[in-house]
């Protein structure tokens, strides 16, 4: 999971680039039986570390600052599952 963010975090502006490697991440999540309901635990878990590492830092603007970041991801990882053909 921090390999992802710190990558999005490097190409924020040109989060882009990434398409085909979350494409790819996320066709592999579902391969290995991930759903992908468990990514909103895993970004409630990540606004939840943030906030309690940033303190009185983590504003509601960083909230949202990097909600939308990891929801930008998982999208992307999202479309590798729609990519795969039905019984795969």
């Amino acid at each position: 999971v921090m390999l992802v963010i710190d990558a999005a975090v490097s190409h924020l502006e040109n989060l882009s680039c990434l398409e085909e490697y979350l494409c790819n991440l996320g066709k592999k999540h579902q391969a290995v039986g991930v759903k992908v309901e468990s990514f909103s635990t895993v970004g409630e878990s990540l606004l939840y570390m943030l906030e309690k590492c940033l303190g009185a830092a983590f504003s509601p603007e960083v909230q949202e600052a990097w909600s939308k970041l990891y929801n930008a991801v998982v999208k992307a990882m999202q479309r590798g599952w729609e990519t795969l053909p039905e019984g795969d």
